[in-house]
């Protein structure tokens, strides 16, 4: 009885460390790194990498006043830890979400982000009114997506550190956020 009894919170246990909700895949999303774990502080770092896709909101119960970093701008990944891509205005980016745990109403959108100022530039790329759409019959094209990058950014994301594509997700009934960024430089 003991060992079942073990047994059950060892699973529940590790099904509370590893169960995620949603993250980009591709392209390949910021990671965390020695800039992060200075400037968000290592119970944030830390709690936060238990868990890659979930909400960022359980992190910043868990570090409390700790929290150095502003954890809604790219979970607080930081950009020193991170390569830029180099697009072109116009090219197509091809987006995988691996949704995890699904938890609805929600609304997502994907936004290029000005770091700098932590404000959007321009119009949403994509946007979704009720994310997750898991009763979709044809291709996911809530997690299987692409966008197109404006032609109008001009100097604003020259220069790697600038900008970043911003998935972000939203579950009104949890209130929880979900973010990846992809950080990019454009060229002409």
């Amino acid at each position: 009885m003991a060992a079942a009894l073990l047994r059950l919170i060892t699973v529940a246990t590790a099904a509370a460390v590893v169960l995620g909700h949603a993250v980009v895949q591709d392209p390949t999303p910021r990671r965390a790194g020695s800039s992060y774990t200075e400037r968000c502080g290592s119970v944030y770092a830390e709690f936060m990498e238990k868990d890659r896709a979930g909400p960022i909101e359980d992190g910043v119960q868990e570090a409390g006043s700790e929290i150095g970093c502003n954890p809604y701008l790219c979970r607080g990944y930081q950009y020193e830890d991170n390569a830029a891509s180099e697009y072109k205005p116009g090219q197509v980016i091809d987006f995988h979400v691996d949704l995890i745990a699904g938890h609805r109403p929600g609304y997502a959108n994907v936004s290029i982000v000005d770091l700098e100022a932590n404000k959007i530039i321009g119009s949403p790329l994509r946007s979704w009114d009720t994310w997750p759409n898991s009763t979709a019959t044809t291709r996911r094209s809530d997690i299987d997506f692409n966008v197109t990058i404006p032609s109008t950014l001009g100097a604003a994301c020259s220069t790697g550190g600038k900008c970043a594509i911003q998935w972000y997700w939203y579950a009104i009934k949890n209130e929880q956020t979900y973010e990846s960024c992809v950080d990019f430089y454009v060229t002409a």
